[in-house]
């Protein structure tokens, strides 16, 4: 019976380290980051464009809550993003309200994009955190961060509403304090 638990234990033992192994290879294997920037926020604040950069903005022209500056070939494909022409005054516009705007209970920070080995790719303008994924042989990044138009974050006060759909007809009151 003892060599009977031995075996069990090491099987286990071996199992949990194959499951160790493979969930740490796989968690980080493109995982990018930010590292915080004066230099980099600045920038944005004086609409300072690098010549070998592509920009983005997250959300809607007049109501977004990110900026980014990606080196060529690294580009964003994702609907959340758009790309703004740096010597347009739609980035000015852009880079203001994210500036003038923040997320409630935070402040907007500049910061460096850095690729899985920590070069610097790109540079970073919000009151967001996000996370950073970056596809090596697409070049494309990924930028999950939290989308505060979808949440009721900051809504306030009382409404009533009716609707009428394929589904039927609904009439919904919410009350908001």
């Amino acid at each position: 019976m003892n060599g009977f638990k031995t075996t069990r234990l090491y099987g286990i033992i071996g199992v949990l380290a194959v499951a160790a192994m493979l969930v740490a290879g796989c968690s980080g294997a493109n995982r990018g980051g930010l590292r915080n920037s004066r230099e980099a926020g600045r920038a944005f604040e004086v609409f300072h464009a690098e010549p070998n950069y592509r920009y983005w903005y997250y959300n809607q022209e007049n109501n977004p809550y990110a900026v980014v500056g990606l080196q060529q070939p690294y580009r964003i494909e994702d609907i959340n993003w758009k790309e703004v022409d740096p010597n347009s005054k739609t980035f000015e516009k852009v880079i203001g309200l994210v500036q003038g705007f923040p997320v409630r209970g935070s402040f907007t920070y500049g910061a460096y994009i850095l690729d899985p080995q920590a070069q610097q790719i790109g540079m970073w303008y919000s009151s967001l955190d996000a996370g950073i994924k970056v596809n090596p042989e697409t070049k494309v990044v990924s930028v999950n961060a939290a989308m505060p138009w979808v949440g009721n974050d900051g809504w306030y006060g009382s409404g009533a509403g009716v609707g009428i759909g394929s589904g039927g007809a609904g009439v919904g009151i919410r009350l908001g304090f």
